[in-house]
């Protein structure tokens, strides 16, 4: 995220008010989707049951295409743990 929606983003958000990490990335590549999955019936498209919660999908899988996709999954490589507060003056170095 950019630095300027981490502070909103830490002080909005309900999840990240619980608790967060902060990664600095070097390398990162998309790797799939979270979402619903759906199957085909007499009567139209109809959601399958959440047995486990999210589970992350991986592009490439059979199933994919009977995913309505909600949320990105990126892989993360080459980062390090970073303070949200030493994120500013990190992200002037790399400019």
């Amino acid at each position: 995220m950019c630095l300027k929606h981490v502070r909103p983003a830490l002080e909005l958000c309900p999840h990240l008010r619980k608790g967060h990490v902060a990664f600095l990335a070097g390398t990162t590549s998309i790797w799939g989707v979270i979402g619903s999955r759906y199957r085909l019936t007499a009567t139209g498209l109809e959601p399958l049951p959440v047995e486990e919660g999210d589970v992350p999908v991986p592009y490439g899988h059979p199933q994919l295409g009977w995913f309505l996709a909600s949320q990105l999954v990126r892989e993360l490589r080459d980062y390090e743990v970073v303070n949200v507060d030493d994120l500013e003056p990190i992200a002037r170095t790399v400019d």
